[in-house]
C-alpha cells in the first residue's frame, strides 16, 4: 500500500474520530447527541465499513510483517550463536 493510501486512511480516522470526540463533548442533551451520531452513522454507513475493512487488512499485513520480522531475527540469533559455537569449538 502507497504512503499516500496510508497517509489518507489515517487522515480520514482522526478527522472521524475527533468529530465524534467533538460531538460528545459539545454542549447538547444526551439525546440530542445520540441522534446526531446515528444520522452520521446512516450517512456515511458505506465510508465507516470500507475503512472497517482497511483497518482489519492493515491489522493482518501489519500482524504478518512483524510475524516474519521475528523469523527472521531468530534465523539471524541461531546463526550468530552457531559463528560463536563453531568459533569455540576451533580455538
Amino acid at each position: 500500500m502507497s504512503k499516500k493510501g496510508n497517509f489518507f486512511e489515517i487522515f480520514v480516522f482522526g478527522a472521524v474520530t475527533g468529530l465524534v470526540a467533538g460531538m460528545l463533548f459539545a454542549p447538547r442533551s444526551g439525546e440530542e447527541t445520540r441522534n446526531k451520531l446515528k444520522k452520521i452513522k446512516e450517512d456515511n454507513d458505506e465510508l465507516i465499513k470500507d475503512t472497517k475493512e482497511k483497518t482489519e487488512n492493515l491489522i493482518v499485513k501489519t500482524m504478518e510483517a512483524i510475524e516474519h520480522g521475528f523469523d527472521k531475527l531468530s534465523t539471524m540469533v541461531e546463526e550468530k550463536q552457531n559463528v560463536n559455537v563453531n568459533k569455540a569449538d576451533n580455538a
